[in-house]
């Protein structure tokens, strides 16, 4: 006579086998990349991060610059030190400068200002390599980038008009995935 305790054993070995033949999906994991203090190109298909004149209160809009469009660094991007991480995006030759959130949603240099939450981005890519100073001149070091107000949890995008970059919610489109590039020179 089987007891039991036998039968249940054996239902919970056959279930457990039943379980784990059929394995759960992979999540992506995100990364955070590592900026080291070295200058990037923010760039997504096309269209690039830029500002003129450097000034506070300028909006920033894409660069119309040539090929490529890495060829000069305009960042620098600073890790605040909290987790999960956040960071600060300085303008490279004018480090009390920052990207800030304009009140109508775009993004604007303002001076940096350690009190205003909107100057605190969330960066988690796809892909990272080691860290941008680490990275050959002209190769992209990190991609498939969001880029999130840390206050708001609205992501950056390149407007509609395609000339101005601002925020909106959070959507797996195209315009809202950076990638982050070292300068070709």
């Amino acid at each position: 006579m089987i007891s039991a305790a036998a039968v249940v054993t054996a239902c919970i070995a056959a279930m457990s086998g039943i379980v784990s033949a059929t394995p759960a999906p992979l999540q992506s994991a995100l990364c955070n990349p590592n900026f080291e203090g070295a200058g990037v190109s923010i760039i997504d298909v096309g269209v690039e991060w830029g500002v003129s004149p450097i000034v506070a209160g300028t909006a920033l809009d894409r660069t119309l610059g040539g090929f490529p469009p890495n060829a000069t660094a305009e960042w620098h991007i600073q890790q605040t030190g909290t987790f999960p991480p956040t960071y600060i995006v300085k303008e490279i030759n004018h480090n009390d400068l920052v990207v800030d959130i304009a009140a109508n949603g775009l993004l604007t240099l303002e001076k940096i200002d350690p009190t205003k939450p909107t100057q605190t981005w969330q960066i988690s890519c796809n892909s990272c390599s080691s860290g941008a100073s680490s990275t050959p001149g002209g190769v992209e070091f990190a991609s498939g980038c969001k880029i999130v107000s840390a206050p708001s949890g609205l992501c950056v995008r390149v407007e509609h008009a395609g000339v101005r970059i601002g925020t909106a919610e959070c959507d797996p489109v195209v315009a809202q995935n950076w990638d982050f590039w070292t300068a070709t020179a």
